[in-house]
């Protein structure tokens, strides 16, 4: 039984204190604080806008705008938290009547749990993002996996089986952390560290030279195409076979990360000043690999419009174009001369 999970049920009956795990804290560090910062806007065709019908799900038309217009704004503080007395089981946290996911897994009451451990101090380097989608996975959690100080016991929360985390992993020389299933943490640190602020693009900038020390000097690509494949949502491009074959006459590398490793992806793209692909989390294998001041060229579904690797390019002061697809039965089509265009405008 989650016992966690009754108490946390009982104490929200009651209204016995905060709901929000974060009000539990007894210690707040700032690690980076909050900083003002500049953009520069995206790059699109002209009419591009016009063709866009929905956005993704997981975004809102202020945050969209916003990164399209390059306007700036605040990147929110780095902070460590530290909360006595907290329970991870599976994939959330609890304490008392507070309780927060961190990762995959049940939080029903009666779900059956292994015994539970104690610990006396943790640092968690999770995120529900990380667990959930391939690219915040590489984004987010694999920087977050560096800002605890050296030495200190660090933990996890389940996450789905990316084909190519281990992988990554070896390359980037970062082991996999402890995944406890159900302990008891005596003192919790939780990090606030979702803004692309000096001290995350601090550490993307080192994941990027151990990925370049692993793999040691070669000869980019003019430029990398990465398939989407099968898994996650279905966003089918029609006209992928004619956009290959003009990206490879430009001498582009055509990659399938579904049917390579990720020492074979990264030294394949290493160093590339583009990537093209239709916008995804595979998106991810291209963001320690990318040249430093390479583009991104993202082709977006007209009904699942979303600009999340444009906030990563701001940070890492790269350049950031897409284009629109136009609606098709059961996908999507590019046209292949604004591809041409954007990738003169982006090189």
């Amino acid at each position: 039984m989650n016992r966690a999970s009754l108490l946390r049920l009982a104490h929200r009956a009651l209204r016995l204190g905060p709901a929000d795990l974060e009000r539990h804290a007894t210690a707040r560090r700032v690690l980076c604080p909050a900083v003002p910062y500049r953009a520069q806007p995206a790059l699109y065709p002209a009419g591009a806008l016009e063709r866009i019908t929905a956005l993704s799900p997981w975004r809102d038309r202020d945050t969209e705008w916003a990164l399209i217009e390059g306007r700036g704004g605040e990147h929110a503080a780095t902070e460590a938290l530290e909360i006595p007395d907290v329970v991870l089981a599976t994939g959330w946290l609890y304490r008392k009547g507070a309780r927060a996911r961190v990762g995959l897994g049940d939080s029903r009451p009666g779900q059956r749990l292994p015994p539970r451990r104690e610990l006396p101090d943790a640092h968690l380097v999770a995120t529900w993002t990380g667990a959930d989608f391939f690219g915040n996975f590489m984004q987010d959690s694999l920087a977050l996996e560096m800002l605890p100080p050296e030495g200190a016991p660090r933990i996890g929360a389940p996450v789905k089986p990316y084909q190519h985390a281990p992988g990554y992993r070896a390359l980037l020389d970062l082991p996999q952390p402890e995944m406890p299933q159900h302990v008891l943490i005596r003192r919790l640190t939780l990090y606030r560290d979702f803004a692309q602020n000096a001290l995350k693009v601090e550490r993307y900038r080192r994941l990027r030279a151990r990925l370049r020390a692993a793999l040691g000097p070669g000869q980019p690509p003019a430029g990398i195409f990465l398939r989407r494949g099968g898994t996650g949502s279905e966003r089918l491009l029609t006209n992928e076979a004619a956009l290959t074959a003009y990206l490879a006459g430009l001498g582009f590398d055509i990659l399938d990360p579904e049917a390579l490793t990720p020492a074979e992806i990264a030294r394949r793209a290493l160093d590339a000043p583009v990537v093209v692909a239709v916008e995804g989390s595979h998106l991810g294998h291209a963001i320690y690999t990318l040249a430093e001041a390479g583009a991104f060229l993202v082709i977006q579904p007209p009904d699942r419009f979303a600009m999340p690797y444009k906030e990563f390019a701001d940070c890492m002061e790269m350049r950031f174009g897409f284009v629109l697809g136009r609606a098709e039965p059961g996908g999507f089509a590019v046209d292949l001369d604004d591809i041409a265009q954007m990738l003169d405008r982006l090189l």
